[in-house]
């Protein structure tokens, strides 16, 4: 019997038939670890502060699980990726970058949200604190760098920096352009540091800047990494006849309204980030002014611009794996295989679990650190490199996941976010420094004494009432056993073994505080009369630290429990 093709079987709708990804909800709302954040660290704000930060947070979750996504999708097909024009028509040299509509659109609905400005919009009265900034970077990064979160945390480095250390001229005419609500500049600003001789160490610079009669200075040389080429950038060169390096700032128009004496090569082909340029740019005579105190450019480049995106890139990878997970968690509710729902499959189950204590883990300990940080705790002189490491690398490990729980669809472009979040994420663990370059230090600030002493201060405040909650009793003792370990390899290894396990003595370290992290939400919890879910991640948690990431889970712990197991699956 002969069928038309359009009724065959094989073209009939299938179990996937329906599935639409989390595109079209809020991902504020779907978040309750992020939820929790936000409450927790504003407990002392007043009401009014509490609902119109909590308001304006939800607000941007709607919006980056609506048009953000779909803008963010459209303008990274091809032909949608920024271009290089060096020219005019009159064939003179204007080295700007041409981005889609899409890609314009997307960065000024976020900038105009006030993402990392809204203290610059009158209309809000209140502190723009950590917790509110930081949860709108973990949603913009939902999406991935999307051509958005990069250079926003660069001009969010731009402007703290500015404001700690920038003139009053140079207040005045930059932070309109940066900060200002709505400012015309879609390109925002830029970081030029990274030369083809130096990399992260940026003390090998061969640019060179000299001082001018005017107070201004001349940069010639070259830049190998610059990301975002925008309407400013901060950069460094070495000042003539020194090896001290400086950090300017570089306008690309000048006063007179010339293009600043730089050229653009060309674009660099990465692998991800693709939604901003970056690209390679010689320095011909560029006039920079200086940024803060000459002599003290590292030090300043460091505390304001690598710090804040070292902050970015933690928060930013867990939102890129939050996303990861809300996919997969999606897609198994319509998926069967062999006659059964995936869910069915404990093996599939197991690991969907394990992304999760995972990602909601790593929720908690940046903002944690940001708050550190916020406080000038000396513990974040650890956590804020310990968490841009372990973040992305977390990140690329739970896209990848999430990617083989979608199968053969996992790796189609344009099936989900997916294969895109995937490459963003590798791209964090490089950015701001690679592995070893950030665990070391990670690794100098553990040796230092009163660092350290900050630090085992925070881990007794986190776990001080643990003890009083018997079903934490088997993640106490695998994280005493970590912390002790831990001491060992910082008061008792030589230097040579700490210099060449310093990986692994940043992985231990994170173990300890993520334990002592997820113990301290329960116990908060229990100590309330509350019900909590956390004494299953921080059981859940503790079994996967004691015996290993891949290794078999036992009957006796949470993973074969079916209320933990659906507390996870739920969350």
């Amino acid at each position: 019997m002969s069928h038309h093709i359009s009724e065959h079987p094989s073209l009939q709708p299938f179990d996937i038939s329906e599935y639409k990804g989390v595109r079209g909800k809020n991902f504020y709302e779907m978040d309750p670890a992020l939820q929790r954040m936000v409450h927790r660290y504003s407990e002392n704000y007043t009401p009014e502060h509490k609902k119109a930060m909590e308001e304006h947070i939800r607000k941007y979750g709607e919006i980056v699980g609506g048009i953000l996504d779909e803008l963010t999708e459209e303008c990274h097909k091809e032909g949608k990726y920024g271009e290089v024009v060096k020219y005019d028509r009159t064939g003179k040299r204007i080295d700007f970058i041409k981005y889609s509509e899409e890609q314009k659109l997307a960065r000024k609905i976020s900038y105009d949200h006030g993402v990392v400005n809204l203290d610059f919009h009158p209309e809000w009265k209140f502190d723009f604190t950590h917790i509110h900034r930081y949860a709108l970077t973990y949603l913009m990064n939902m999406n991935g760098e999307g051509g958005v979160a990069c250079p926003l945390a660069m001009t969010d480095g731009i402007i703290l920096a500015l404001k700690k250390i920038g003139t009053e001229e140079q207040k005045k005419k930059y932070l309109p352009l940066v900060a200002g609500k709505g400012s015309s500049s879609h390109f925002m600003a830029g970081q030029y540091v990274t030369e083809r001789v130096g990399g992260s160490n940026v003390s090998a610079n061969r640019t060179i800047a000299k001082k001018l009669p005017n107070g201004k200075w001349e940069l010639t040389g070259e830049k190998w990494f610059c990301s975002n080429p925008g309407d400013l950038w901060v950069t460094t060169a070495k000042m003539e006849g020194t090896n001290t390096v400086g950090m300017f700032l570089v306008p690309r128009i000048k006063e007179n309204g010339e293009l600043n004496g730089h050229h653009i090569l060309r674009k660099k082909d990465i692998i991800g980030s693709r939604g901003k340029l970056t690209v390679e740019i010689i320095y011909d005579r560029v006039e920079a002014e200086e940024f803060g105190r000459p002599g003290h450019g590292l030090v300043n480049l460091i505390r304001y611009i690598i710090k804040t995106s070292r902050l970015h890139v933690g928060l930013g990878s867990s939102g890129n794996a939050r996303r990861s997970v809300m996919e997969a968690s999606e897609y198994a509710k319509f998926r069967t295989a062999y006659g059964k729902k995936i869910l069915e499959f404990p093996s599939f189950t197991k690991t969907l679990a394990e992304m999760q204590i995972l990602q909601t883990g790593n929720c908690f300990v940046n903002f944690r650190s940001a708050n550190l940080s916020e406080k000038g705790d000396d513990a974040a002189e650890i956590t804020v490199p310990l968490m841009k490491y372990k973040s992305s690398s977390q990140a690329s490990y739970i896209t990848q996941k999430a990617i083989l729980t979608l199968g053969g669809n996992g790796i189609i472009g344009d099936f989900s976010p997916l294969p895109r979040l995937h490459n963003d994420s590798i791209i964090n663990e490089t950015w701001e420094g690679t592995h070893l370059i950030i665990t070391d230090h990670c690794l100098h600030a553990l040796q230092k004494p009163k660092v350290y002493t900050a630090f085992q201060s925070l881990l007794d405040e986190l776990t001080k009432s643990a003890t009083n909650v018997p079903e934490l009793n088997n993640a106490f003792t695998v994280f005493q056993s970590k912390r002790k370990e831990l001491e060992d390899c910082i008061k008792n290894q030589p230097k040579d073994w700490k210099d060449m396990n310093r990986v692994y003595i940043a992985d231990v370290t994170y173990q300890v505080f993520l334990l002592a992290e997820f113990m301290e939400q329960a116990a908060h919890d229990s100590e309330r009369k509350l019900q909590t879910k956390y004494l299953y991640f921080a059981n859940g948690y503790a079994e996967m630290v004691r015996d290993g990431l891949e290794a078999p889970r036992q009957k006796d712990g949470v993973f074969f429990d079916p209320k933990a197991i659906e507390t996870f699956l739920s969350f």
